[in-house]
């Protein structure tokens, strides 16, 4: 295996599926190198109150993400993402399940934009309502942020492991929502 590195801290609020997509980025960081660390709950962990989740791979002795050290910030909510840059390094990617940009000041568009952040704002939520499953904007922002390279796992990486995570019977789902995600229907900052 190689010399795989990578720090990423997963955001949103309780019952939004925080936890599940740490473990699916767990899951393809697995196969990159055999040390994966993750710090699972960091907050209220009951439905609509904040949760923070820290995933390390490669050759780390602590699950915790420093400031300023996560390659990615996957944010399952905005405010969120707001509470959770300070993890963000330069030139690291933020994924973010939101309209648009509204919930960023001018400020903190300037600061990511000097900073070379990769940012990808999708409304997740809406497409998965859309579809039919309004609890699944995780499974579309996976798909999001692996269809625009924001992380260091390819399309069918995430899908291997996400099929390999789900149940029977939400596999013919996930696999709709997984595929309504397309470089057109994605804006990056």
């Amino acid at each position: 295996m190689s010399r795989f590195s990578w720090q990423a801290v997963v955001a949103g609020v309780g019952g939004q599926g925080v936890l599940f997509v740490t473990r699916v980025l767990a899951g393809a960081a697995r196969r990159k190198t055999k040390r994966v660390l993750i710090s699972e709950v960091h907050g209220m962990a009951q439905r609509g109150g904040s949760v923070v989740s820290h995933l390390k791979a490669g050759p780390f002795f602590s699950p915790l993400v420093s400031p300023g050290q996560a390659q990615t910030l996957f944010s399952l909510d905005a405010g969120e993402a707001v509470r959770n840059l300070s993890f963000l390094a330069p030139g690291g990617s933020m994924i973010v399940n939101a309209p648009d940009t509204s919930y960023l000041s001018g400020q903190a568009l300037a600061a990511l934009y000097a900073h070379q952040v990769q940012t990808l704002v999708l409304d997740a939520s809406a497409m998965a309502r859309d579809a039919g499953a309004p609890k699944a904007a995780n499974v579309v922002l996976l798909a999001a942020a692996a269809e625009a390279g924001a992380l260091p796992f390819g399309r069918e990486e995430i899908w291997s492991v996400l099929d390999e995570s789900t149940p029977p019977a939400r596999r013919a789902l996930n696999r709709k929502l997984f595929d309504m995600v397309a470089c057109d229907n994605l804006a990056a900052l």
